[in-house]
């Protein structure tokens, strides 16, 4: 009796174990719709072109903006909508970022409440080292990094060197910097520790420093800040089409004296303000006739004014920052208009002055000033962060994960 119910124990098992691995999944009972912005677009009008039933979108939408504020959405933003059978939506995820995942679920009730799911992240830090072929961007890129380290590298950097310009083959750089990381993989960068550029003519060394009030900078070995009164430059372009100095005129067909640099640059690029200040111009400025029918001048210009009798003109825009307006007053890399060829000018570029005291001086030259720099009350606990992030930049090993 016993070796017959084992029979057929083993006759039902093996029956059992063959039907379910024959067995067809089950299907999901849920539908997806997978969605991005686009540039212009608001995350109303993206649900609205998903199907998503307009009574639903804005209720789901005014969820949202109760833990995320809508307005801070960008181009390429994605979302996913969780929908049921019947086309009712059962959830709404919102990615902004790689870390954050904002949620808009309904319950068993038909109510929505939310939720943010954030990744646990773990900070390593690491070095990067390397030689300069081409540019500081293609160098660090040969090294296996990320569009953005060079980038938070080169703002360090930027009140000393033009990355567009001054670089050259055979210059090196070294920094220790932090990297966040979900379950070994890469999720973002931190900030950078310690950062040394090496060229010919300049050998210096950037350290983070968070002072006692909790801002951060960065200064060299000295507690001086590398942050200066006015940028090497106000955007970001291709070359320099013309220098200070006196030049042949393209338009007026004669040797002009150029009080300014031209920065060629794609139409529409944004352009900062060097420095802190105040605007003083916004619109049409003169300087020249009108030139065979063209009207003349830096067209659609900004005038700042700044500390100490300096003042810097930015000419033949295609149009003005948000807000920007006699009487603004403007930080240090605030947007305050975008390259054109407005006025007499034969392409799309920048033409930049700084005035002292009324008489043009040759940007490219400019003897900048530092800004204050880290407290004497600071700097013995300064001079320790120092040792220690020598210590990394100079021993600091690379190990392979």
């Amino acid at each position: 009796m016993k070796k017959i119910f084992l029979i057929v124990f083993s006759f039902v098992l093996i029956f059992s174990c063959a039907k379910k691995k024959n067995a067809e999944p089950e299907p999901d009972p849920f539908i997806y719709k997978h969605g991005s912005l686009q540039k212009g677009e608001t995350l109303a009008n993206a649900l609205k072109n998903k199907e998503i039933n307009n009574g639903e979108v804005y209720t789901l939408v005014n969820k949202l903006n109760s833990i995320f504020n809508l307005r801070k959405s960008h181009p390429a933003d994605s979302f996913l909508v969780k929908l049921d059978t019947t086309g009712v939506v059962r959830e709404l995820q919102y990615f902004p970022d790689n870390i954050h995942t904002y949620r808009v679920i309904r319950d068993t009730s038909g109510d929505f409440f939310t939720k943010i799911d954030t990744l646990k992240l773990t900070k390593v830090i690491k070095r990067c080292d390397g030689v300069i072929e081409s540019s500081l961007y293609q160098a660090m890129i040969n090294q296996g990094e990320g569009a953005a380290l060079p980038v938070m590298f080169s703002q360090i950097f930027q009140w000393d060197i033009d990355f567009f310009i001054d670089p050259q083959k055979g210059d090196e750089f070294h920094l220790v910097y932090e990297q966040y990381v979900h379950d070994g993989k890469f999720v973002k960068y931190g900030d950078i520790l310690v950062a040394q550029y090496k060229s010919g003519n300049y050998d210096n060394i950037a350290y983070r420093y968070k002072n006692k009030k909790g801002f951060v900078k960065y200064y060299n070995e000295k507690g001086e800040s590398f942050q200066k009164a006015f940028l090497k430059s106000p955007l970001n372009y291709k070359r320099i089409t013309s220098y200070f100095g006196n030049r042949f005129h393209p338009i007026r067909k004669k040797p002009i004296f150029h009080n300014g640099v031209d920065y060629a640059a794609a139409y529409g690029t944004p352009v900062e303000a060097v420095a802190d200040g105040t605007v003083v111009h916004v619109g049409w400025k003169g300087g020249h006739p009108t030139v065979n029918g063209r009207k003349g001048g830096y067209g659609k210009t900004v005038i700042i004014r700044h500390a100490n009798g300096y003042k810097t003109l930015y000419g033949h825009l295609s149009g003005y920052g948000k807000g920007i307006r006699v009487g603004t007053k403007v930080k240090q890399h605030r947007i305050i208009g975008y390259v054109g060829s407005t006025g007499l000018s034969t392409g799309n570029h920048l033409h930049y002055t700084i005035y002292h005291h009324g008489k043009p001086i040759n940007p490219l030259r400019l003897k900048n000033v530092a800004g204050p720099p880290v407290p004497k009350t600071e700097m013995e606990k300064f001079k320790t962060i120092v040792d220690s992030l020598n210590n990394l930049l100079t021993n600091f090993q690379v190990t392979n994960e």
